[in-house]
This record gives structure tokens, sequence and C-alpha cells, in this order.
């Protein structure tokens, strides 16, 4: 992640554990904050967040929101935000591939001479552009419902079949 789309993740990240928390956040506390709600340690947070050890000892001993939502609150945190969190970050990932796809597919329907890399890439997203891929991002997009919320274990395992069958019609 470049500095700007960390950034723009964590302000959106503070924004939540703000109204979450009712305090201020700064950007550092945020960062550690949003590695602890994916489940990494102290210590992997530290590190992903760029803050050491000493700065989180003093978060811990001067504020007590902090205290309170690295420990105990944690899970409430995790409940409440994770889903959020990966969304966010799935979603601005997603957008990148489909944007470095049309460039590719761009210069081959318009005819421009395309790279041997960019020619493989070409015949491995061809095989995802079909009416079940679209069906599926549509469900991820909307999150599947209360009567059917959202399996991402079973698109995946729907995904593959699909490729399977695909490779068997080819090969029969």
């Amino acid at each position: 992640m470049n500095n700007e789309s960390a950034s723009d993740t964590i302000s959106t990240l503070s924004a939540g554990l703000q109204l979450f928390s009712g305090e201020e956040m700064t950007d550092k506390k945020s960062a550690y904050l949003s590695y602890r709600i994916s489940n990494f340690s102290s210590r992997e947070s530290e590190k992903l967040a760029n803050v050491s050890r000493k700065q989180v000892m003093r978060w811990r001993e001067s504020d007590p929101q902090f205290r309170h939502l690295e420990g105990e609150g944690l899970p409430g945190l995790r409940d409440s935000m994770s889903n959020k969190l990966l969304d966010m970050q799935f979603t601005r990932n997603f957008r990148l591939v489909m944007e470095k796809d049309f460039r590719v597919m761009y210069k081959d329907a318009t005819g421009e001479p395309m790279t041997a890399s960019e020619l493989r890439y070409m015949e491995k997203i061809r095989q995802h552009y079909t009416p079940q891929s679209l069906a599926a991002v549509k469900q991820i997009l909307n999150g599947g419902t209360i009567e059917q919320p959202f399996d991402f274990t079973k698109l995946v395992m729907e995904i593959k079949r699909e490729q399977i069958t695909i490779v068997q019609e080819h090969s029969g």
C-alpha cells in the first residue's frame, strides 16, 4: 500500500474508531489498531504500523481508551470493524485489478502492440470474464442477504467448480 492509500484507509478507520470509542484517534494509533483488529499480534502490529513497543506502552499507560480498545474492547472492535476494513481494502485492490485488466484489454482491442507479459496476462484474465464471474462479483458487492449471507468459501468453491467444468468441456 502506498502512503496515500494507506493514509486513506487509516483516515477511514480513524473515523470509525472515533465513532466506536467517542475519542479522537491519531493515525499511528489507528494504524496499529487496524492491524490488531485484523488479528495481527502486538509485535506484528507495531512493525506494520511503524511504531515502537515503547510508544505502544506509553499509549497504554496514558490513554485509558486505547488500553480498553486494545485489550478487552478488541473483540468488539473486531466484530464491528474487521469486515468494514476488509471490504475497504478488498474494494481498493479489486479496482486496481480491474484497471489493469482494462489497460491490457484496451491495448488488445485497439491493436496496439503488446509485450509478452501483457499477452500472458491477457490469456489468464480472459477466463475470468464470464457471466458466472460477474454474478459472483455482484454478490460480493451486495454482500448477500440476511437469509443467504455472503459466503466467501462457497464462492471460491463455485468458481473452482466452474473452472473444472470449463476445462473438462474443452478437453472432452
